[in-house]
């Protein structure tokens, strides 16, 4: 005899069922909804009262009619639910507000004075009381996704490494739902930048994230890939030369060691060794670029250098993993009419024939804004998905 708990992941799974099916399309009828699922005319017009009454769904207005009364179309109630994403960087906290729609209402960056997870909590704690004022009130708020740089344990919520805030095991889900009165979700901040690229309709690619550390995010048949122990994706300790600079996990000749902004600025402006300001380091990044647009020999060698180092690593990756595309995000985004050529080359000569063959190499197309963006998703599919 079927236990009660399994009614109710019947039920939930149903609901989830209907619920993705109103998603993606753009009003769709009871019928309808009843044909696509295989479920009765019943349980699909209980499961969507049930929606509707909790304001995620609302009944938009008239279909076409095939031979009797024209049917009553649903669709997602855009204000019935909203998620806010954070972004943890080097250097500020980026945010952004989503509704059911997934329609970005508002994105906000804030300056950071100091990296202890009390900081960034407080930061944060204000970011989502300027959104909840957007929102007029709380409870519309269903949850909270959280970006963060090196390992992260999504599962038990735990900031395991990350080497710039020098952080260990920081127990981030837990201090943070002691503070929120939401559910939160955290992840690698590549991962969720990943999540905003998946928009594009991409299957299968690879996700790489420029500028102070190197990550990247693995995506294989539309799914994260995290790996035994969620570190998959430390694309940035790939090793590429043999006797090369040091690297912040210990090892020499790592790509992250070759490819970040503070070592290729360091080698373009000797003075800045030993700068630790990510704000001068974004500043010299974009002056550097500017030279180098102007001809400046120094400069253009330097990026096609970098550049060479980068395609080295993805041409490894590509061999391996054999994806539909290399997308690429961060610092370099701003280089790209200089460097995406000089990666494509370097690419092709790596990668195999086969794989390299239908790969494509892209630019990021949400910006800053993915790792937060891609936060707010990730609730969305963790509560409704």
């Amino acid at each position: 005899m079927p236990q009660k708990g399994s009614f109710k992941f019947i039920k939930k799974l149903n609901r989830q069922i209907i619920f993705k099916q109103i998603q993606q399309n753009d009003g769709i009828s009871r019928v309808e909804l009843a044909e696509k699922t295989n479920l009765s005319p019943a349980t699909v017009s209980n499961i969507v009262k049930e929606l509707m009454k909790n304001n995620l769904v609302l009944e938009s207005r008239r279909g076409k009619s095939s031979g009797g009364r024209k049917p009553i179309l649903l669709e997602l109630n855009p204000a019935g639910a909203y998620f806010v994403g954070l972004e943890w960087g080097v250097s500020s906290i980026n945010a952004a507000l989503l509704n059911l729609n997934q329609d970005l209402l508002k994105f906000k960056t804030v300056a950071l004075n100091e990296l202890s997870p009390d900081h960034f909590i407080k930061i944060s704690l204000g970011v989502i009381e300027d959104f909840k004022k957007q929102i007029s009130g709380h409870k519309k708020i269903s949850g909270v996704g959280l970006g963060v740089h090196g390992l992260v344990d999504p599962q038990r919520g735990i900031s395991v490494y990350a080497p710039h805030f020098k952080w260990e095991n920081i127990p981030l889900k837990a201090m943070l739902e002691k503070k929120f009165a939401y559910p939160v979700y955290i992840d690698n901040d590549v991962r969720m930048m990943a999540l905003t690229e998946k928009q594009n309709h991409h299957n299968d690619f690879i996700f790489i994230n420029t500028g102070a550390g190197i990550g990247a995010a693995i995506v294989i048949a539309d799914q994260l890939y995290t790996g035994l122990d969620f570190s998959a994706g430390e694309f940035g300790h790939m090793k590429i030369v043999e006797k090369g600079p040091l690297c912040s996990c210990g090892n020499y000749g790592c790509l992250e060691s070759l490819v970040s902004l503070k070592y290729i600025l360091s080698l373009y402006y000797p003075h800045l060794k030993g700068e630790k300001s990510v704000y001068s380091l974004k500043d010299k990044w974009q002056q550097m670029l500017k030279e180098a647009r102007a001809g400046k020999k120094e400069a253009l060698q330097l990026l096609e250098k970098t550049a060479s180092y980068l395609g080295t690593g993805i041409g490894n990756v590509v061999n391996l993993l054999n994806p539909e595309a290399v997308v690429i995000g961060g610092a370099f985004v701003q280089a790209a009419d200089i460097m995406l050529p000089l990666i494509e080359k370097r690419v092709a000569r790596k990668a195999l024939p086969v794989p390299g063959g239908s790969l494509n190499i892209e630019i990021a197309a949400a910006g800053e804004q993915a790792g937060a963006v891609g936060a707010a998703i990730r609730v969305i599919q963790e509560i409704f998905a």
